[in-house]
């Protein structure tokens, strides 16, 4: 019912189709009895005209058959892709709409399984599996009641043999089914694995561990493997025991047939007829065990499907009215994440950014600086405690409204896989590239990408690849300058420019972001010299607040970190 949800919009289109369906493989029925017809006619030395006659209402129907047969084909088909396209569009909505705590919980690579393999078995079932079993349910209904009007004695081995048959599939589809599931979920664990192993290609290389990552790509792919032909295996049995089931009973037929037709109570043509709709009997349960199980396989799919379309996404809102929002302040915060709520990672934290104030978070990794500032985006949501925006409550607020005005430049840059323009342009996309050049100007990146033969048309590659980690990040800083947002936030946005560089961004962001409010996250404590006040952060806590030199007056963990840092 989940699956079929998606066929709403097209339900008029599907009927129709359906409605041709029926009569369309109903005609295959008349074949048998048309072929008796023949024999009888010709064993019995009917006149040619009937004969002609006969085969021409045979080609007849042939014909129909085909067209009608073409129009539900094509019909089932665009309507299968449209709903796929619109199933996996929304669940890539769905996806991206999640909040972060619900993300982080899944793996890339299993992301994307279910937006790829996932999706195509479902597309694959029901573009035709689906279809050719309600073809083959046509077939088995009508030659069932076709071969009790033909001869109720020859018809009772089948009927005997259907509800065994329609039983032993019921039980091995829900056994097919569980091991589907499983074999769904290891398939998105191998391409979990790819995913994490090229992303990270350059630590694997460096630390020589190709072998490694083959290793447990094939473990996870044996896994698979051991599923997959646990399933077969299934579906095997159930095949060989239709196939007996079915051939030992026509055998049968035949013999009994042979007797009857001998002691002249039946023809030739009528036991032709009737062995034909036996065996249309018999394909058409042959092919439920197949159709069955790549159904179940889609169910299994599906199954994993729903469960991510079932996890809530955040509401982000309406970004009107615009706001103009530029102090933050945070009282008695505290933040555990979701999948580790007994840690608690910013544990009573309380501050205020002013009105184009300059502050600065330092400690050391893991002392809650990131992760406060993530909390100031509301990427996530404190656990207690409360943040405020310019005298609002963050619950006032839309999460467009905050986001809106703040820009990012994370230490960890990662860039889209187009060009520099586009991942600039990304902090305002209806930027006109005369502000894109100015923003690059300003992050010091003009200069090089001016160097590269196509400019700022230039590809940077899968995640920036093609650009150096200094690059990268003045491009990331370009960005945030063009979004242009009143309060900016740069974690550790400086690390990995060389001191000339370095020099010319600090000018840069003195110029630019005067009259807006910047928070720093830094290690290195000679960029936050120059900050109105510095937050020094420890175990989630701010241990120490005030300007450099007051930090400096008394001894501390800042002085202690500066005389380490500065000695060296």
């Amino acid at each position: 019912m989940f699956l079929l949800s998606y066929y709403r919009p097209y339900a008029g289109r599907m009927v129709v189709a359906l409605l041709f369906m029926i009569p369309g493989s109903g005609i295959s029925l008349a074949f048998p009895a048309l072929t008796g017809t023949i024999i009888d006619r010709i064993i019995s030395s009917d006149a040619p005209s009937e004969l002609i006659r006969t085969g021409a209402l045979f080609l007849g129907l042939l014909s129909v058959q085909a067209i009608v047969g073409y129009f539900v084909s094509v019909t089932m088909a665009r309507t299968t892709e449209r709903v796929i396209a619109s199933l996996r569009s929304g669940l890539f909505h769905h996806i991206v709409k999640l909040p972060l705590s619900h993300l982080t919980t899944h793996r890339v690579g299993e992301l994307s399984s279910r937006l790829s393999s996932d999706l195509t078995q479902i597309q694959e079932t029901f573009s035709f599996s689906i279809l050719q079993l309600l073809r083959q349910s046509v077939f088995l209904i009508g030659s069932i009641v076709l071969i009790i009007t033909t001869s109720v004695q020859l018809t009772i081995p089948i009927l005997v043999g259907t509800p065994i048959i329609v039983g032993a599939a019921v039980l091995i589809g829900r056994r097919i089914r569980k091991l589907s599931t499983k074999t769904q979920d290891a398939l998105a664990k191998t391409s979990t694995i790819v995913e994490e192993t090229l992303q990270s290609i350059n630590a694997v290389k460096s630390y020589v561990q190709e072998q490694y990552e083959v290793r447990r790509y094939d473990e996870a792919l044996s896994e698979n493997v051991a599923l997959a032909i646990a399933g077969a295996r299934l579906r095997a049995i159930f095949v060989t025991f239709i196939i007996f089931t079915i051939f030992g009973g026509i055998a049968a037929v035949i013999l009994y047939g042979a007797n009857l037709v001998a002691a002249k109570e039946v023809t030739m043509g009528q036991l032709l007829s009737f062995l034909m709709y036996a065996m249309f009997v018999g394909g058409a349960l042959g092919s439920f065990a197949e159709l069955f199980g790549q159904i179940q396989k889609s169910l299994g799919a599906s199954v994993r499907i729903r469960e991510l379309l079932d996890q809530p996404i955040e509401d982000v809102g309406e970004d009107s009215p615009s706001l103009h929002l530029s102090s933050v302040e945070l009282r008695n915060v505290k933040f555990s994440y979701p999948e580790r709520p007994e840690i608690s990672v910013v544990n009573g934290v309380s501050l205020h950014v002013q009105n184009g104030q300059r502050v600065a978070f330092v400690g050391e990794s893991g002392a809650g600086k990131s992760t406060t500032a993530a909390l100031l985006q509301r990427l996530y949501e404190p656990t207690s405690g409360e943040i405020i925006y310019n005298g609002q409550a963050s619950s006032s607020l839309t999460l467009a409204q905050v986001r809106r005005n703040i820009g990012v430049v994370p230490q960890d840059i990662v860039l889209f896989g187009g060009t520099i323009e586009d991942n600039i342009r990304y902090g305002k996309p209806d930027a006109p590239h005369e502000d894109v050049r100015e923003a690059a100007r300003g992050a010091n990146a003009l200069e090089f990408i001016e160097s590269f033969p196509e400019g700022f048309q230039t590809l940077v590659g899968e995640r920036g690849i093609k650009l150096s980690g200094g690059q990268r990040q003045r491009v990331a800083i370009a960005r945030a300058l063009l979004k242009s947002p009143p309060i900016l936030i740069l974690d550790e946005a400086t690390s990995s420019l060389d001191a000339e560089s370095e020099h010319l961004i600090q000018e840069a962001l003195e110029r630019l972001m005067a009259d807006r409010t910047t928070i720093i996250i830094a290690h290195r404590l000679s960029t936050v010299r120059t900050c109105d006040q510095i937050y020094v952060f420890a175990a989630g806590r701010i241990q120490e607040s005030g300007s450099h030199e007051e930090l400096l007056a008394h001894t501390g963990l800042y002085r202690r970190w500066c005389d380490l840092q500065f000695i060296q």
